[in-house]
């Protein structure tokens, strides 16, 4: 079983999300991406994120204006539990 590896950056004024899946299936990968992205969503309607921008394995999320990055990065690690 492959193991799904998350990292989270911060580059000047946003935060980048890395999604590694390994070898699962299309369909778990699929799943693995829709679940991050969901939970991401989720700091957009707690008004600490702006926007989310997203491909397969990587997404770059804005902060709002009352928010740093840093905050959004720790924000984003509590809610995947990293």
């Amino acid at each position: 079983m492959s193991q799904v590896k998350i990292a989270v950056e911060v580059v000047r004024e946003i935060v980048v999300v890395e999604l590694h899946v390994g070898q699962l299936s299309s369909r778990m990968a699929q799943l693995v991406h829709d679940d991050v992205l969901d939970r991401l969503d989720q700091l957009i309607d707690a008004g600490m994120a702006r926007w989310v921008k997203s491909r397969q394995d990587f997404y770059v999320v804005k902060p709002q204006c009352d928010v740093s990055a840093i905050e959004l990065a720790a924000e984003i690690k509590k809610q995947l539990r990293l």
